[in-house]
């Protein structure tokens, strides 16, 4: 298709915005499934562990059958992420993408730009990819969840601890799965927001964006900071520290592309 170009000079496209909300939900939805996980497993533990807590004293050891405990726990829990995490990723994407293409088009709309998106078969593609990946995202905070259980649960057995300590390590855990919920959450919305944008802003013809960092963040990437305001091919990617990446690309990367509307003057 022609590409999409300004009557005069060449302009930029006001950066777009990542909708917070969209993440939050997320987040949420992942946090109440966690919530319940380790809920019963507290409970779980707790009763399996006091009836073990005599055998501690006399220097038995009860791993075998705690270990049968865990086993049971990790498989039903598994299974019931496993249950969810499609649904749940495939309706994250779809927020995802279409808020990112409703805020594309509003801008565009404000630029003088009147543009419908049309279905189109790679993006389509990208996002099956990016929802299978956020399956595999949501599955993996059980695995881990149930794997630090377990160590701390066999540790405590070890070194006949009491059912307090390991109740305080435990909670600590289910602390640890919520931050990685939370860091899920905000970086995948992110990637498949600016994913979306540069698809569609290649879509409508344009070639080129600048790379604008995102400040705010505790320890931002130097090479991104000092990146800010280059020019870059979109079908390439930005050159930073000798490889061509994306915005957003980076685990925790929250830069943008801004987009470079060409002039029929230039």
């Amino acid at each position: 298709m022609a590409g999409l170009r300004s009557p005069g000079k060449a302009v930029t496209l006001p950066l777009g915005r990542v909708n917070a909300g969209v993440a939050a939900r997320y987040n949420q939805r992942l946090r109440l499934l966690i919530r319940r996980m380790h809920r019963d497993t507290m409970q779980t533990v707790k009763a399996h562990y006091r009836r073990a807590e005599p055998e501690l004293a006399q220097d038995e050891n009860p791993v075998t059958a705690l270990d049968a405990v865990l086993k049971k726990l990790r498989k039903k829990w598994l299974r019931i992420f496993s249950d969810h995490a499609h649904e749940l990723a495939e309706l994250f994407v779809r927020s995802c993408q279409n808020d990112s293409e409703a805020d594309l088009r509003r801008r565009l709309k404000r630029a003088g730009f009147g543009i419908t998106f049309k279905p189109d078969a790679d993006l389509k593609r990208r996002m099956r990819m990016a929802t299978d990946y956020n399956a595999g995202l949501i599955k993996s905070i059980s695995e881990q969840y149930h794997d630090g259980v377990k160590a701390l649960v066999t540790n405590s057995v070890m070194k006949g601890g009491d059912l307090g300590g390991l109740a305080k390590a435990l909670q600590a855990r289910y602390g640890v799965s919520e931050r990685r919920a939370a860091f899920i959450a905000k970086d995948q919305n992110h990637k498949i927001n600016q994913a979306t944008e540069r698809m569609r802003c290649s879509e409508i013809g344009l070639k080129e964006a600048r790379w604008r960092h995102a400040g705010g963040g505790r320890h931002p990437r130097e090479d991104h900071v000092r990146a800010n305001g280059r020019r870059y091919l979109i079908a390439e990617g930005c050159q930073i520290s000798g490889e061509y990446i994306q915005p957003g690309e980076k685990p925790n990367c929250h830069c943008r592309a801004e987009y470079i509307i060409p002039g029929y003057n230039d």
